[in-house]
């Protein structure tokens, strides 16, 4: 349930710093780009169902939700990253929003105690669901060795363990542990910023659960007729 002190906080600073207004119907796109993010975006009421990933990285978009009085939070970490994303939001009810210049916006973040505790913490009960809906339900196990699949199989892959956390939105120190246990079984094989796989028939063995061959003692099977499809 949203805090609604929190909520009022949060409200009344961005609509003090000047945020603008604007609403939109069911169905309408409240706002789009691909890129820097513009704004710093604010539901004040309604719903807004949003789709991301980052910038020209061919990664599954990925899906979270924001309710009245809440944020955009892949919107908000990636101004606070100086980042890129793609992102589109679809109005799922009659909604109202404010959105506020990315500076203005870190400039609040450190100037205004009462509303970077409000936001951070609002984002701290809101990360649960998040993650759940974002992930689908998949460990991260599933969703790394669905990333591996998804890049070419014949060739070297020249990536850090960084980019991927990136991707997968998670922690680096996660990704290199699950990669760690991949390398153990024998189903890759890495260095310093790439990785080769050996053994895509575990791999998506372990992405999509079915029948199909195995991999032993390190050797490659038989590469599944496709890769699994976003």
């Amino acid at each position: 349930m949203k805090n609604q002190a929190d909520t009022g906080v949060l409200i009344e600073a961005v609509t003090a710093a000047g945020g603008e207004p604007y609403k939109g119907q069911v169905g309408s796109v409240a706002f789009e780009w691909d890129g820097p993010p513009r704004s710093f975006v604010l539901l004040t009421r309604g719903s807004l169902r949003v789709n991301f990933r980052t910038r020209d990285r061919q990664v599954p978009w990925a899906e979270c939700r924001a309710l009245g009085g809440q944020d955009c939070m892949p919107v908000s970490a990636a101004i606070l990253a100086r980042s890129e994303l793609a992102v589109r939001a679809v109005c799922l009810k009659p909604s109202a929003w404010l959105m506020l210049p990315p500076e203005r916006f870190r400039h609040m973040i450190l100037e205004n105690t009462a509303f970077r505790r409000a936001l951070f913490q609002q984002h701290a009960s809101r990360l649960p669901a998040f993650f759940a809906r974002t992930t689908g339900g998949m460990s991260i196990d599933q969703r790394l060795a669905k990333w591996l699949l998804d890049r070419p199989l014949d060739t070297r892959i020249d990536v850090t363990h960084q980019r991927i956390a990136s991707d997968l939105l998670t922690a680096r120190e996660v990704v290199s542990r699950t990669l760690k246990r991949f390398a153990d079984k024998g189903w890759i094989e890495q260095g310093r910023g790439w990785i080769e796989v050996l053994c895509p028939g575990a791999l998506a063995q372990l992405a999509l659960p079915s029948p199909g061959p195995a991999c032993r003692d390190g050797k490659t099977a038989s590469q599944p007729a496709g890769n699994p499809t976003s």
